[in-house]
């Protein structure tokens, strides 16, 4: 939200595991996570501010179409993108987490690093405003965007190619 005032506040963290170690292809983003998993991976449109109609037909709901946004809006999209990448390499490409590392590590045209940015929330509550400190986004790796996002269609072709 980048220090919009907002009546409901909602935001994206990251942060390091207290449960998990690094995995290995953390390794080289030891210096920002630690000993321990560092989350995003990567980071994916899910501003409230720009939802996306998804039609809805399980159980518990009526059918029809809801405006979603956050985890609903961004799985969804990165799903896609990796149907994309199996289909075109002909195969499934299993964990992507290490090609996702490895390609952000070369600069790869499919990872875009997110420089800019906070996860910093302020609303206002019972007339107070209250401020709840985020994560930064800065050159490489950071708890605010992982390894950054994602240019699409060539990340499709460089997950296809690996």
């Amino acid at each position: 939200y980048f220090g919009t005032v907002v009546p409901d506040p909602d935001a994206g963290n990251g942060g390091s595991s207290i449960i998990f170690g690094r995995p290995s292809y953390q390794n080289r983003v030891a210096g920002q996570v630690g000993k321990h998993r560092g989350v995003p991976d990567v980071s994916m449109s899910g501003a409230c501010s720009g939802q996306v109609e998804t039609y809805q037909s399980f159980p518990g709901q009526p059918k029809g179409w809801y405006a979603a946004c956050g985890t609903s809006e961004s799985t969804p999209l990165f799903a896609g993108i990796v149907a994309l990448a199996d289909q075109r390499a002909g195969r499934h490409l299993g964990l992507l987490n290490p090609s996702l590392y490895r390609l952000a590590a070369h600069h790869a045209a499919g990872i875009v690093d997110v420089t800019r940015g906070t996860t910093t929330v302020e609303f206002t509550r019972k007339g107070k405003l209250i401020t709840i400190h985020g994560a930064k986004a800065r050159t490489g790796y950071d708890e605010a965007s992982g390894v950054g996002t994602v240019n699409g269609a060539k990340l499709v072709r460089e997950l296809a190619g690996a």
